[in-house]
């Protein structure tokens, strides 16, 4: 797979928890990076979709006249 550097200016602090965490695992940082990178993107693909699929349902209610819901409830 072909890939692109990135550059990211990150906090010292973040910095240095994924340092740690590469030396635990035994894993490179560039990989801890991709694989969060990626379900970040997937997290945000997810709602993002889900967003679109609730604005679509919106759209698509019926409205009721407000007489006829009385009705309604007055007839239970």
């Amino acid at each position: 797979m072909e890939t692109k550097m990135l550059d990211a200016h990150i906090p010292l602090p973040l910095a240095e928890r994924l340092d740690a965490l590469a030396l635990d695992l035994a894993l490179p940082r560039d990989e801890i990076v991709t694989e969060a990178v990626t379900a970040w993107l997937d997290q945000e693909e997810r709602r993002r979709i889900a967003t679109l699929r609730t604005l679509a349902a919106a759209n698509t209610i019926i409205l009721v006249e407000h007489d006829r819901v009385i009705d309604w409830a007055d007839s239970l």
